[in-house]
């Protein structure tokens, strides 16, 4: 068996995955669903490198050993070279045939997507291939490293320009104003992009010279106990190679999600003192106690408004609104956890209102205070809303715990559904229900497998899920096989799923008004679209760009596993609101809530009326956003007090755009009568 030829200390197949990774760094610089920042650049460009030079190192040792057992490699090395060359073409020219015989299809199977997958990954090991072979020429020529560092750069650099980057944007910027409608607008900084390509090149260099070294060990070590040569093993050390990069990607992979794992269980200094209402959990005639609460769960019940507030917003009598949750801690099980929040169903009597609204929190427990306000506006204080605690972490990190969360909510649901039918028909409640993001697929999740049946078969009238997962296997039942290019039409039933929000303000007026399940998302959030399927398939949302739903990105191709973390990053950036200001965009719903919410929910009141709770609605949360920072700054000890203080003074300014002192900090906080939630302050 031959032996591998190095150029400039690397052997064609760590060239090749060189190459392969330098090319994905080039086309990871295409736009996504939001803006990013340099620093997510760089991250996605180093996995981009790293899993193409994985693959491409993997996958043309393959292709090299079946070109080293044909008989013209043997002959000379100019043979072997010309050998793999046609070995190479081979693969490229294969696997382009298959992508064209095989095109990808709306709504294909999994096997058709990995039949794709491997005919992708075997065009590019065969293109990064062909591209080492040339350079192998060079054997017996100085500048062998130089040469492989220019051939990595213009790699890179063609891969950039292929992506005709004027062409392209984000899914955030929407046509018309060419404005992009998030919370936060980021943008990569040329010169650092430009320097951080250049370090990912040579960090891939380093890494191929360091593949080639331990393939090798690998592959003496694999002869000495197999038998044979190193050669006849160098696929296998490839392998042992590449699990070991695997292994410390799983490693970073786990230090981030144990960064991001700080659990949401501590009540925070602003709401340490218990509510005085009876309606509200966690007072003192709660069978819940308030040190059983968790940091979500105390923002919400803190913060329900009273009558006083409500007349104020709405011009008219109004009643104590009631709020009940059931947190995490206040029970070891579901069932248990489920029967204290019945129990505060029962002793708040909050089926004797007008409205019964059950809240599926996110996976940190929050509820959104912005929908659940707008019914107690709305309802003049006629209302009661209940949640359950299944998690205390993020989203994200609580995927694990859908299943479990359904089935708890399940039993409240039994419950809830239990006592009303005890109620005469014409004293029972309107049954409604809220979801947000994670909350949203628990609470859909029940209904999986029975249609439309699900929820109007216990009598729920209503219910607005938004953000809602891609993983959520009832809302993808109700999708069916719709094409996504065009603007669906509503239903089944009385239910809609439009592709992004303006689907839901296109449609007419009347059919609007007979919406009463609404499954609201924009088009730029990758809450809805982000999934496992991201690694190795292309979504419908990365079709052809005339067939994109609004907020996919254009001009933008799918690349596997890149796809996926550069999804996952808009994850993190998706939601970073400034309190008072609500704009449409990424996973922030609170500019459409308040409407969807007095639509779907068919709740009283003018356009007037409507006006001030929105207003209402941005005061309340900026005043609550500064009251936790500013009561935690003063409790800071007295050494770090002033710069503590200093700092919510200057993101305060930030929020309003005014130029803020204590005194201005300390109005925000006290608010005034027309406003004022929650515990007396």
């Amino acid at each position: 068996m031959t032996t591998p030829i190095y150029v400039g200390g690397v052997d064609i197949s760590a060239r090749a995955g060189l190459l392969l990774g330098a090319a994905s760094t080039g086309l990871s610089y295409q736009p996504n669903l939001l803006s990013r920042g340099t620093r997510d650049q760089a991250m996605i460009s180093g996995v981009a490198a790293a899993t193409a030079f994985g693959w491409g190192t993997t996958a043309h040792s393959f292709l090299r050993s079946t070109a080293d057992r044909l008989p013209l490699s043997n002959r000379s090395t100019t043979g072997r070279i010309v050998t793999g060359l046609l070995v190479d073409a081979s693969a490229a020219a294969a696997g382009t045939a298959v992508l064209r015989a095989v095109p990808a299809r709306e709504h294909e199977s999994n096997r058709r997507a990995l039949i794709r997958l491997a005919a992708t990954g075997a065009t590019a090991a065969g293109a990064a291939g062909v591209g080492a072979d040339l350079l192998e020429f060079r054997r017996d020529r100085p500048g062998g490293r130089l040469a492989t560092l220019l051939a990595a750069l213009a790699t890179s650099g063609a891969a950039y320009a292929a992506t005709r980057p004027r062409h392209t944007a984000s899914g955030s910027i929407v046509e018309g104003d060419g404005r992009a409608h998030e919370n936060v607008h980021r943008e990569v900084s040329a010169p650092q992009a430009i320097g951080s390509g250049v370090v990912i090149t040579l960090a891939l260099i380093g890494a191929a010279r360091g593949e080639s070294a331990l393939s090798a060990g690998l592959s003496r070590a694999s002869a000495a106990v197999l038998g044979g040569s190193p050669q006849d093993h160098r696929a296998l050390g490839r392998l042992g190679s590449f699990g070991a990069l695997a292994g410390l990607g799983w490693l970073a992979v786990a230090a981030v999600n144990h960064k991001l794992s700080t659990a949401g269980d501590d009540v925070e200094v602003a709401n340490t003192q218990a509510p005085d209402l009876v309606e509200v959990t966690g007072s003192p005639a709660s069978r819940i106690p308030w040190s059983d609460q968790s940091r979500e769960s105390s923002r919400w019940l803190a913060t329900v408004l009273r009558p006083d507030a409500i007349t104020e917003v709405m011009g008219e009598p109004a009643r104590q609104p009631i709020r009940v949750y059931a947190s995490l801690d206040c029970a070891t099980t579901p069932e248990e956890r489920a029967a204290l929040l019945l129990a505060e169903i029962d002793r708040t009597d909050a089926l004797s209102r007008s409205v019964f609204a059950l809240f599926s929190p996110t996976g940190s427990g929050y509820v959104n205070y912005v929908a659940c306000e707008t019914l107690e506006y709305l309802t003049r204080g006629d209302c009661a809303s209940a949640a359950i605690q299944y998690s205390v972490l993020p989203s994200a990190l609580s995927l694990t715990k859908v299943p479990y969360a359904t089935a708890q909510t399940r039993m409240v649901v039994n419950g809830v559904v239990e006592r009303l039918m005890a109620i005469p028909d014409k004293k029972r409640p309107k049954f409604v229900m809220f979801g947000e993001s994670l909350g949203s697929q628990v609470s859909q999740e029940m209904f999986r497998g029975q249609g439309m049946t699900g929820p109007t078969g216990i009598g729920l009238e209503a219910a607005v899920w938004i953000g809602t997962p891609v993983s959520t296997d009832w809302r993808y039942e109700l999708w069916g096989d719709r094409p996504i290019a065009e603007a669906p039409r509503p239903g089944p039933g009385p239910a809609y799923l439009p592709r992004a929000i303006r689907d839901w303000s296109a449609l007419p007026d009347e059919q609007r008004r007979d919406v009463r399940f609404l499954f609201l998302q924009n088009g730029d959030d990758p809450v809805p679209k982000f999934g496992r399927g991201l690694a190795w398939k292309r979504p419908d949302w990365l079709g052809p760009d005339d067939t994109r739903p609004p907020g996919a990105p254009k001009g933008t191709r799918w690349m596997p596993i890149t796809t996926f973390f550069t999804t996952f990053l808009d994850l993190q950036n998706a939601l970073a609101p400034t309190p008072g200001v609500f704009d449409e965009g990424g996973h922030d719903y609170r500019r459409e809530t308040p409407e969807a919410v007095r639509t779907v929910f068919d709740l009283e009141a003018s356009d007037e009326q409507m006006g001030r709770v929105q207003e209402a609605l941005r005061h309340n949360e900026l005043r609550w956003e500064t009251e936790r920072l500013w009561r935690a700054a003063k409790a800071t000890p007295t050494p770090e007090r002033e710069r503590a203080e200093q700092a919510v003074l200057a993101k305060v300014e930030g929020w309003t755009g005014e130029k803020t002192d204590r005194a201005t900090v300390e109005q925000i906080v006290l608010g005034d009568s027309r406003h004022a939630v929650g515990r007396q302050s």
